[in-house]
Protein backbone atom coordinates (compact mmCIF):
# COMPACT_ATOMS: atom_id res chain seq x y z
CA UNK A 1 0.00 0.00 0.00
CA UNK A 2 1.38 3.56 -1.26
CA UNK A 3 2.15 6.06 1.60
CA UNK A 4 -1.04 7.88 0.08
CA UNK A 5 -3.37 5.53 0.50
CA UNK A 6 -1.98 4.80 4.12
CA UNK A 7 -2.51 8.69 5.09
CA UNK A 8 -6.09 8.25 3.65
CA UNK A 9 -6.63 4.96 5.84
CA UNK A 10 -5.60 6.81 8.36
CA UNK A 11 -7.78 9.81 8.14
CA UNK A 12 -11.16 7.81 7.56
CA UNK A 13 -10.26 5.93 10.96
CA UNK A 14 -10.26 8.48 12.88
CA UNK A 15 -11.85 11.40 11.32
CA UNK A 16 -9.58 14.07 13.50
CA UNK A 17 -10.84 17.46 12.79
CA UNK A 18 -7.54 18.99 12.75
CA UNK A 19 -6.34 16.33 9.84
CA UNK A 20 -10.44 16.96 7.88
CA UNK A 21 -9.06 20.75 8.42
CA UNK A 22 -5.52 20.60 7.18
CA UNK A 23 -6.50 17.99 3.82
CA UNK A 24 -8.92 20.81 2.60
CA UNK A 25 -6.64 23.68 3.15
CA UNK A 26 -4.25 21.81 0.89
CA UNK A 27 -6.63 20.89 -1.87
CA UNK A 28 -7.97 24.47 -1.84
CA UNK A 29 -6.19 25.56 -4.95
CA UNK A 30 -7.19 23.31 -6.99
CA UNK A 31 -10.79 22.02 -5.31
CA UNK A 32 -13.35 23.96 -8.00
CA UNK A 33 -11.43 22.51 -11.08
CA UNK A 34 -11.10 19.04 -9.93
CA UNK A 35 -14.45 18.90 -8.67
CA UNK A 36 -15.82 20.26 -12.22
CA UNK A 37 -13.76 18.03 -13.88
CA UNK A 38 -14.40 14.71 -11.75
CA UNK A 39 -17.91 14.95 -12.01
CA UNK A 40 -17.79 16.44 -15.85
CA UNK A 41 -19.66 19.24 -14.72
CA UNK A 42 -22.49 17.41 -13.04
CA UNK A 43 -21.86 18.55 -9.83
CA UNK A 44 -23.54 21.90 -10.06
CA UNK A 45 -26.95 20.19 -11.44
CA UNK A 46 -26.93 18.28 -7.90
CA UNK A 47 -26.46 21.73 -6.47
CA UNK A 48 -29.60 23.67 -8.35
CA UNK A 49 -31.46 20.49 -7.59
CA UNK A 50 -30.95 21.58 -4.05
CA UNK A 51 -31.42 25.07 -4.12
CA UNK A 52 -34.91 24.51 -6.19
CA UNK A 53 -36.40 22.14 -3.32
CA UNK A 54 -34.91 24.97 -0.70
CA UNK A 55 -36.50 27.75 -2.70
CA UNK A 56 -40.07 26.12 -2.69
CA UNK A 57 -39.76 25.32 0.98
CA UNK A 58 -39.27 29.38 1.91
CA UNK A 59 -41.86 30.37 -0.81
CA UNK A 60 -43.65 33.46 0.78
CA UNK A 61 -40.82 34.29 3.82
CA UNK A 62 -39.53 38.11 3.35
CA UNK A 63 -35.92 36.87 4.07
CA UNK A 64 -35.47 33.70 4.33
CA UNK A 65 -32.07 32.72 6.23
CA UNK A 66 -30.06 30.07 4.88
CA UNK A 67 -26.74 28.27 6.56
CA UNK A 68 -24.32 26.37 4.29
CA UNK A 69 -22.34 24.00 6.30
CA UNK A 70 -19.09 22.64 4.94
CA UNK A 71 -19.52 24.98 2.76
CA UNK A 72 -16.40 24.77 1.19
CA UNK A 73 -15.54 27.57 -1.84
CA UNK A 74 -19.00 28.36 -1.91
CA UNK A 75 -20.97 26.97 -4.72
CA UNK A 76 -23.90 25.74 -2.88
CA UNK A 77 -24.25 28.88 -0.84
CA UNK A 78 -24.15 30.78 -4.02
CA UNK A 79 -27.16 28.11 -5.75
CA UNK A 80 -29.02 29.51 -2.56
CA UNK A 81 -28.24 32.70 -2.23
CA UNK A 82 -29.92 32.67 -5.84
CA UNK A 83 -33.40 32.21 -3.75
CA UNK A 84 -35.32 35.69 -3.46
CA UNK A 85 -34.70 37.01 -0.13
CA UNK A 86 -32.14 35.06 1.30
CA UNK A 87 -29.56 36.18 3.60
CA UNK A 88 -27.11 33.67 3.32
CA UNK A 89 -24.38 32.52 5.94
CA UNK A 90 -21.74 30.31 4.68
CA UNK A 91 -19.80 27.72 7.42
CA UNK A 92 -16.31 25.72 7.04
CA UNK A 93 -13.61 24.98 9.29
CA UNK A 94 -10.91 25.38 6.06
CA UNK A 95 -9.82 28.87 6.15
CA UNK A 96 -8.14 28.49 2.65
CA UNK A 97 -11.51 26.99 1.39
CA UNK A 98 -12.77 30.22 2.63
CA UNK A 99 -10.67 32.54 1.54
CA UNK A 100 -11.70 31.35 -2.18
CA UNK A 101 -14.87 31.27 -1.30
CA UNK A 102 -15.18 35.40 0.20
CA UNK A 103 -13.31 36.13 -3.13
CA UNK A 104 -15.77 34.17 -5.73
CA UNK A 105 -18.73 35.64 -3.71
CA UNK A 106 -18.14 38.58 -1.71
CA UNK A 107 -21.71 39.46 -0.90
CA UNK A 108 -22.09 36.83 1.15
CA UNK A 109 -20.92 36.20 4.55
CA UNK A 110 -18.55 33.64 5.30
CA UNK A 111 -17.26 31.91 8.98
CA UNK A 112 -14.90 29.51 9.85
CA UNK A 113 -15.58 27.31 12.66
CA UNK A 114 -16.79 23.12 13.07
CA UNK A 115 -20.06 21.96 12.49
CA UNK A 116 -20.04 19.94 16.06
CA UNK A 117 -20.48 23.21 17.91
CA UNK A 118 -21.51 26.17 15.95
CA UNK A 119 -22.00 30.01 16.97
CA UNK A 120 -25.79 30.47 16.25
CA UNK A 121 -28.71 30.56 18.25
CA UNK A 122 -31.46 27.86 18.18
CA UNK A 123 -34.01 28.62 15.81
CA UNK A 124 -31.99 30.26 13.47
CA UNK A 125 -32.56 29.34 10.13
CA UNK A 126 -35.03 28.49 7.52
CA UNK A 127 -32.38 25.92 5.91
CA UNK A 128 -29.31 24.20 6.31
CA UNK A 129 -27.46 23.10 3.55
CA UNK A 130 -24.60 21.07 3.40
CA UNK A 131 -23.03 19.76 -0.51
CA UNK A 132 -20.40 16.91 -0.30
CA UNK A 133 -18.90 17.79 3.33
CA UNK A 134 -21.15 15.74 6.53
CA UNK A 135 -19.14 12.57 5.54
CA UNK A 136 -16.39 14.60 6.91
CA UNK A 137 -17.49 15.40 10.40
CA UNK A 138 -15.30 13.73 13.36
CA UNK A 139 -18.88 13.44 14.78
CA UNK A 140 -21.72 12.79 12.42
CA UNK A 141 -24.26 12.25 15.29
CA UNK A 142 -23.19 15.51 16.56
CA UNK A 143 -23.27 17.32 13.92
CA UNK A 144 -26.74 16.52 12.73
CA UNK A 145 -27.74 17.19 16.33
CA UNK A 146 -26.76 20.89 15.34
CA UNK A 147 -28.16 20.91 11.92
CA UNK A 148 -31.88 20.06 13.97
CA UNK A 149 -30.91 22.68 16.92
CA UNK A 150 -29.99 25.98 14.41
CA UNK A 151 -33.32 25.39 12.57
CA UNK A 152 -36.52 26.83 12.97
CA UNK A 153 -39.43 24.72 13.50
CA UNK A 154 -40.50 23.10 10.40
CA UNK A 155 -37.17 23.91 8.53
CA UNK A 156 -35.36 21.89 7.05
CA UNK A 157 -31.87 20.42 5.93
CA UNK A 158 -30.85 19.75 2.80
CA UNK A 159 -27.49 17.48 2.37
CA UNK A 160 -26.09 16.42 -1.10
CA UNK A 161 -23.68 13.60 -0.53
CA UNK A 162 -21.69 10.91 -3.39
CA UNK A 163 -23.98 7.73 -3.95
CA UNK A 164 -22.72 4.59 -5.03
CA UNK A 165 -25.21 2.86 -6.97
CA UNK A 166 -27.20 0.25 -5.70
CA UNK A 167 -27.37 -1.64 -9.11
CA UNK A 168 -24.63 -4.41 -9.21
CA UNK A 169 -23.32 -3.54 -12.56
CA UNK A 170 -23.24 0.41 -12.37
CA UNK A 171 -21.58 0.09 -8.69
CA UNK A 172 -18.51 -2.25 -10.46
CA UNK A 173 -18.76 0.34 -12.97
CA UNK A 174 -18.04 3.43 -10.61
CA UNK A 175 -15.73 2.21 -8.06
CA UNK A 176 -13.54 1.06 -11.11
CA UNK A 177 -13.85 4.52 -12.11
CA UNK A 178 -14.21 5.84 -8.13
CA UNK A 179 -11.00 3.85 -6.85
CA UNK A 180 -8.70 3.87 -9.75
CA UNK A 181 -9.22 6.30 -12.45
CA UNK A 182 -10.12 9.10 -10.39
CA UNK A 183 -7.07 9.30 -8.17
CA UNK A 184 -4.70 9.39 -11.26
CA UNK A 185 -6.48 12.12 -12.93
CA UNK A 186 -6.78 14.34 -9.59
CA UNK A 187 -2.96 13.22 -9.14
CA UNK A 188 -1.79 15.21 -12.23
CA UNK A 189 -3.51 18.72 -10.87
CA UNK A 190 -3.07 18.25 -7.05
CA UNK A 191 0.36 17.70 -4.81
CA UNK A 192 -2.56 16.17 -1.97
CA UNK A 193 -3.06 13.03 -3.93
CA UNK A 194 -3.77 11.58 -0.63
CA UNK A 195 -7.29 13.70 -0.89
CA UNK A 196 -8.14 11.79 -3.48
CA UNK A 197 -7.60 8.09 -2.09
CA UNK A 198 -9.53 9.36 1.03
CA UNK A 199 -12.38 10.82 -1.03
CA UNK A 200 -13.71 7.33 -2.62
CA UNK A 201 -13.11 5.80 0.87
CA UNK A 202 -15.15 8.02 2.88
CA UNK A 203 -17.89 7.76 0.31
CA UNK A 204 -17.85 3.74 1.01
CA UNK A 205 -17.70 4.30 4.83
CA UNK A 206 -20.92 6.69 4.96
CA UNK A 207 -24.35 5.48 5.88
CA UNK A 208 -26.19 5.55 2.40
CA UNK A 209 -29.69 6.01 2.11
CA UNK A 210 -31.97 4.72 4.95
CA UNK A 211 -28.66 3.96 7.20
CA UNK A 212 -28.55 7.94 6.87
CA UNK A 213 -31.65 8.99 7.46
CA UNK A 214 -32.30 6.96 10.47
CA UNK A 215 -29.35 9.30 11.43
CA UNK A 216 -31.10 11.85 10.49
CA UNK A 217 -34.39 10.92 12.77
CA UNK A 218 -32.55 10.16 16.00
CA UNK A 219 -30.90 13.96 15.29
CA UNK A 220 -34.30 14.89 16.09
CA UNK A 221 -36.05 15.16 12.61
CA UNK A 222 -39.69 14.22 12.27
CA UNK A 223 -39.20 13.44 8.55
CA UNK A 224 -36.16 12.47 6.80
CA UNK A 225 -36.36 11.48 2.50
CA UNK A 226 -33.60 11.12 0.34
CA UNK A 227 -33.47 11.16 -3.59
CA UNK A 228 -30.70 9.95 -5.66
CA UNK A 229 -29.35 11.76 -8.71
CA UNK A 230 -27.89 10.81 -12.19
CA UNK A 231 -27.84 6.88 -11.81
CA UNK A 232 -27.40 6.96 -8.20
CA UNK A 233 -23.96 8.09 -8.26
CA UNK A 234 -25.13 11.30 -6.05
CA UNK A 235 -27.84 11.44 -3.62
CA UNK A 236 -30.01 14.75 -1.64
CA UNK A 237 -31.36 14.21 2.03
CA UNK A 238 -34.15 16.20 2.85
CA UNK A 239 -35.14 16.14 6.53
CA UNK A 240 -37.64 18.31 8.19
CA UNK A 241 -37.78 19.47 11.44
Amino acid sequence: MSSSKETAKSLIQTKSRSSIKNMFDEVAPTYDFLNHLLSLGIDNYWRVVAAKKARKQVEGEREPKILDVATGTGDLAASMAKIPGAKVTGYDLSPEMLAIARKKYPSIEFIEGFAEKMPFADRSFHVVSAGFGVRNFENLEQGMKEFHRVLKPGGRAYIIEPMIPRNPVMKKLYLVYFKNVLPRIAGMFSKSTFAYDYLPNSVEQFPQTEKFTKILKQAGFKKAEFFPMTFETSILYVATK
